[in-house]
């Protein structure tokens, strides 16, 4: 018997009786089978390509949106540095322009100071050498000094000027010279450690200077004395006094009338016995006397009490 090459196909509707009836060869049909199971194949292919592509597409994205989230993170912290910043150099301009008003107020002090003993003080506001104004340190952002450095500077300088004993402790007139002298009492040759000013009794005795009141009584020749310590190494003495208005342990302000003139001790007459020691050695006063540009109005003021 002969093999059909085509295959029957029976299509049933509603009931045996209601049928149709196809035939299709074997090769067509193959070729169907074939081409769908290709298809099929594909599908599938693709499926697995897609998947694969929007899983990374997926990762990407989570990737970009973790990148955006750090770099928003990133951008919000650069914000508050910024503004942490502006806050530090405005908060450094105001304090560089509080110390500058600080120093300002410390070389017044100075002037102040220096206009008190009687001192000098060069208002030309010449220009030479490598300086600036102090405006200029609070308008020029450029200029680059540490002035917080120089408030403890100039405050010891302002301590330092006040322990100074400049000007005359007292007025009057110069009787007797630092150095070799005759001695008015012996007739003999000495070397005289101070000098004598002198002036009316109870003329008032000052202190030229801030100190420290080490020594208030009686110091055998020269009677009644006042021993000061200004610091720096610097002591006065103020002998023959009439009276001596201070304590020992006392503070004392420069211009704080600390005795009166006399004539107690080894005395010809009512004077002030006036010495200077620095770091330990019996020194010339008289530089200290000279150094205000008042000392002639002071001596006038003297001779014309005296």
């Amino acid at each position: 018997m002969e093999k059909s090459n085509r295959i029957q196909v029976i299509v049933v509707k509603d009931n045996l009786a209601n049928y149709r009836r196809f035939s299709v060869s074997k090769r067509a049909l193959v070729s169907l089978v074939t081409i769908f199971s290709i298809f099929i194949i594909f599908l599938c292919i693709f499926s697995v390509y897609a998947a694969s592509k929007l899983m990374e597409l997926s990762k990407s994205e989570g990737e970009l949106r973790r990148q955006i989230s750090q770099l928003e993170l990133q951008l919000s912290r650069t914000q508050k540095e910024n503004a942490q910043l502006k806050e530090t150099v405005a908060k450094l301009k105001e304090e560089k322009k509080e110390t500058v008003e600080e120093l300002a107020r410390r070389l017044e002090i100075i002037n102040s100071l220096m206009k008190k003993v009687g001192l000098k003080v060069d208002t030309s506001g010449g220009e030479g050498g490598n300086a600036i104004p102090l405006s200029k340190l609070l308008t020029d952002d450029s200029v680059d000094v540490d002035v917080n450095s120089l408030i403890p500077q100039i405050d010891r300088m302002i301590k330092e000027f006040k322990t100074v004993p400049l000007g005359y402790p007292t007025y009057g007139r110069i009787t007797s010279p630092f150095g070799l002298r005759v001695n008015p009492i012996t007739g003999k040759p000495e070397f005289h450690l101070g000098i004598d000013i002198a002036n009316r009794w109870g003329t008032p005795v000052r202190s030229p200077a801030d100190g420290r009141v080490v020594k208030a009584g009686y110091c055998g020749l020269l009677g009644k004395c006042i021993e000061i310590d200004h610091g720096n190494g610097i002591q006065t003495y103020y002998g023959h006094l009439a009276k001596v208005l201070v304590r020992k342990g006392e503070r004392v302000k420069r211009g704080e009338i600390i005795g009166l003139m006399g004539s107690s001790g080894r005395s010809t007459g009512p004077h002030l016995h006036y010495s200077v020691k620095f770091r330990g050695k019996i020194v010339n006063p008289e530089p200290f006397l000279e150094a205000p540009e008042n000392v002639e109005k002071e001596k006038r003021r003297g001779n014309g009490r005296g």
